[in-house]
């Protein structure tokens, strides 16, 4: 597995059930913040795209949504055309807990 350092965090890359690979954002702690929808065709396109994320000038949005199914909340940050980049690792059960998490990612993007 793939690895880079992606500002204040390491990002690693693995392939899913699909055949497609996604990153996943680790913190100083190993603690996996954010990770990406499975959707690169290499590894190394997955680790290109995490580092991606610390491009100058790029528009993110972040949204917080309650799940679909179950209780929890999720956030996902997206470009402005709308592709999800990033998600949650997992549902939160409050709402500020996700808001909290949301903020660990973005602080992990910025640069050291």
């Amino acid at each position: 597995m793939g690895e880079s350092l992606v500002g204040k965090g390491r990002c690693s890359a693995g392939q899913s059930g699909n055949g497609l690979y996604g990153w996943r954002l680790k913190a100083v702690n190993g603690r996996v913040v954010g990770v990406s929808p499975p959707q690169y065709r290499t590894e190394e396109a997955a680790l290109t795209a995490c580092r991606g994320l610390l491009r100058e000038g790029l528009e993110r949005h972040a949204r917080i949504a309650h799940v679909h199914e179950g209780v929890g909340w999720v956030w996902t940050v997206s470009i402005t055309e709308g592709k999800t980049l990033a998600r949650s690792p997992r549902a939160y059960e409050r709402y500020a807990t996700c808001r909290k998490a949301l903020g660990t990612f973005m602080a992990l993007l910025e640069r050291s």
